[in-house]
């Protein structure tokens, strides 16, 4: 008989360029409008989100979401909260062209293939 064999990541399924920014400190200290800049940028492997990361969603008021998979970068790059996420793939556009800026609404480590981590992804708009 054979036995279920989860899906294996591979490095062909991280095809998905995903860049992570997060908010600077303005140069003159004054208030208002705080700049971003790229933070890390890296390939992932990019997919709707499971009944889980739904219910997670859900909780934090979130319109859209999506979950994406990259690779674990052992402490290179540790993604958080605060952080958003543009995937550069033309299915993540806007009605005006624009590429979608995405909030990190939970990180995890995939405890099925530890060199990946998960992160879910949310829009409230």
């Amino acid at each position: 008989m054979n036995q279920y064999q989860r899906p294996k990541t591979n490095s062909g399924d991280l095809r998905i360029p995903v860049s992570f920014y997060r908010q600077t400190e303005n140069p003159d200290g004054e208030p208002g409008e705080m700049p971003t800049k790229i933070v890390f940028e890296c390939f992932a492997q990019v997919y709707g989100s499971s009944n889980k990361d739904n219910a997670i969603l859900d909780a934090h008021g979130v319109k859209r979401g999506v979950t994406i998979k990259i690779r674990d970068t052992r402490g290179e790059y540790q993604p958080v909260n605060n952080d958003a996420v543009v995937i550069s793939d033309y299915r993540y556009k806007d009605v005006h062209g624009n590429y979608i800026i995405w909030n990190i609404v939970d990180v995890r480590p995939d405890f099925e293939d530890d060199r990946f981590v998960v992160i879910v992804l949310g829009v409230t708009a």
